[in-house]
C-alpha cells in the first residue's frame, strides 16, 4: 500500500468485504498517513484521514430523525453507540445536491474532537496510504476541498479531493464557530516577547487562531505546511522561538513529520510543540507524544489555546 516513488502515483487497494475495510479502519487509526477513500453520488473520488473515522454504518441500517427541510445539508439527527449523532449529506454539503436514484450506502462516523458526526456517502472502495508529500493544497482553489491527490485504480490515474473537515464544521454548526470565535475577546494579553510559529492549511483555522493571537498581542507567524514552518526555524535564532504551534494533517510535511524533525535536532528539540487538530482519536494523540509533543488540543478551542501558550511558552 507504499506509494510507487518510480512512477509517483498512488495505487488504491481496494477492498471487497465491509467487514476487512471496518477492520483495516481499525487497525491503523494511528497512522496519520492512511485515508478512506470513497465515492460520492456523482462517482467522483474524495478522501478522509483514518484517525477521524470512528465507524461506518450501512445507511439503511440507521433510524435517522430527517430534518423537516428535504434539501438541508444537515440530514438529520440518529442514534449511535447510545449517543446522538448529526447526519450529514455530503453531496448537499458540497452544492452539488442528491443524485436522484443514487443508492448511498454508507455513513462515515466521524469524532472531530468536539463534534461527532455521521457523513452520508455513496459507498466506500477502499483504504490508501498518501505521505504528505504526494497531497497538493487544494484550499485557495476550493475551501471546501483541503488536498488533491493522485490515485492509479483500474488502469488508470484519477484525482482524488481530501475534503476540508474544518469548512465542512464551520459552514454546517456556524454557531458553535461564532460562540468560539465571541470568547476571543475575552482573551487575556500574554507577557510573551518571543515568536510563535504556527503551521496549518486550513484558511478558516489560520484566520481563527490568528485572531485569538492577535488578540493576545503575540509575535507570530504563519504556514501552509509544516516544511515551511521548519525552514523559517532553521534560519531563525532558537532563543527567539517562544514555541511551535501546528496541525497534524498538512500537504509536503505533516504536523507529525515536523515534530519529528524538530525533536531530532539537538538545537531545536527544547522548543516547546503544541498540536492543534480535530484528530480526537487516542491512538494518534498516544504517537504525538512518543515522539515528544508537549501538549494536543482540539480545533477550535481559544481558550485552551491561550490556557497551553501561557503555560508551555518560553517568555
Amino acid at each position: 500500500m507504499r506509494t510507487d516513488t518510480t512512477e509517483k502515483k498512488s495505487t488504491l487497494n481496494q477492498i471487497d468485504s465491509s467487514d476487512e475495510l471496518i477492520r483495516l479502519v481499525t487497525s491503523n487509526a494511528d497512522v496519520t498517513s492512511q485515508y478512506v477513500i470513497f465515492r460520492n453520488g456523482y462517482d467522483e473520488l474524495y478522501a478522509i484521514n483514518v484517525a477521524k473515522v470512528e465507524e461506518l454504518i450501512v445507511n439503511k441500517a440507521l433510524n435517522i430523525a430527517k430534518n423537516s427541510n428535504p434539501e438541508n445539508i444537515l440530514l438529520g439527527t440518529a442514534k449511535i453507540r447510545e449517543n446522538m449523532c448529526s447526519i450529514i449529506h455530503f453531496d448537499r454539503w458540497l452544492g452539488k445536491g442528491e443524485v436522484e436514484g443514487c443508492h448511498y450506502e454508507l455513513v462515515i462516523v466521524c469524532n472531530f474532537g468536539h463534534q461527532r458526526v455521521g457523513i452520508v456517502i455513496k459507498n466506500v472502495i477502499g483504504i490508501q496510504n498518501i505521505e504528505a508529500d504526494k497531497l497538493i493544497d487544494n484550499s485557495s482553489r476550493d475551501p471546501k476541498t483541503a488536498q488533491i491527490t493522485e490515485l492509479f485504480m483500474a488502469g488508470e490515474n484519477k484525482l482524488c479531493s481530501i475534503f476540508n473537515s474544518d469548512t465542512l464544521l464551520g459552514e454546517v454548526f456556524p454557531e458553535a464557530h461564532e460562540q468560539e470565535m465571541n470568547k476571543v475577546g475575552r482573551l487575556n494579553k500574554l507577557p510573551i516577547s518571543k515568536k510563535i510559529l504556527f503551521a496549518d492549511d486550513s484558511k478558516l483555522v489560520q484566520k481563527a487562531v490568528c485572531t485569538a493571537l492577535i488578540h493576545m498581542e503575540l509575535d507570530f507567524e504563519v504556514f501552509d505546511n509544516g516544511k515551511a514552518l521548519l525552514d523559517r526555524l532553521l534560519s531563525l535564532p532558537v532563543d527567539e522561538i517562544a514555541l511551535i504551534l501546528s496541525d497534524i494533517e498538512m500537504p509536503v510535511m505533516d504536523g507529525m513529520g515536523l515534530l519529528r524533525e524538530v525533536k531530532s535536532h539537538t538545537t531545536l528539540r527544547n522548543i516547546p510543540f503544541i498540536m492543534n487538530t480535530n484528530m480526537a482519536n487516542p491512538s494518534i494523540i498516544e504517537q504525538a507524544k512518543r515522539h515528544g509533543v508537549d501538549c494536543v488540543i482540539h480545533k477550535l478551542d481559544v481558550e485552551d489555546l491561550e490556557h497551553q501558550i501561557k503555560t508551555y511558552a518560553r517568555r
